[in-house]
């Protein structure tokens, strides 16, 4: 009886080391785009891995959501964008959305996956509903992993 890979062993990293592989993303994707990083925005958030069924298992599994902001104003939030999206394309990412800025209910935005980690890596307009944009969201996702050390329990 298959468990459609549900078991399967997941990617061991510590809390800190996935941090910091955010952070180092997050700060090349800000390179490409030639914008600078609000440091003092950054976030990291780690959530409980939920499986399709709602289950959850406490053996210390946890995805990260890791979010920072770069002033840039609208003028430039395609031209951002594009650079990040095509610094995604040369390091092998596949795209998994992209827009261009049009106005401030249709942001610029890009989505790109690392298919050998499952990590997947975003840019795109932010600000307040209905306002200009005056920053770039910069954030990155894991899937679900768990700390070197910890024992994997079955769902």
């Amino acid at each position: 009886m298959s468990d459609d890979g549900k078991n399967d062993p997941l990617p061991r990293l510590s809390r800190e080391r996935a941090t910091r592989w955010a952070e180092e993303h997050t700060a090349r994707m800000a390179e490409a785009a030639g914008v600078e990083l609000d440091r003092k925005s950054a976030e990291s958030i780690f959530e409980e891995c939920v499986g399709r069924n709602d289950e959850v298992v406490r053996d210390g599994r946890y995805s990260l959501y890791y979010t920072v902001y770069a002033p840039a104003p609208k003028e430039r939030h395609t031209e951002v964008v594009r650079k990040v999206r095509a610094d995604f394309e040369k390091e092998g990412y596949r795209i998994a959305g992209y827009r261009e800025y049009q106005d401030d209910y249709y942001t610029a935005v890009v989505d790109a996956v690392d298919d050998d980690t499952r990590f997947s890596l975003s840019a795109e307009s932010a600000g307040p509903a209905r306002k200009p944009s005056r920053t770039i969201l910069f954030s990155v996702r894991s899937p679900c992993m768990i700390p070197p050390g910890a024992t994997q329990q079955p769902q």
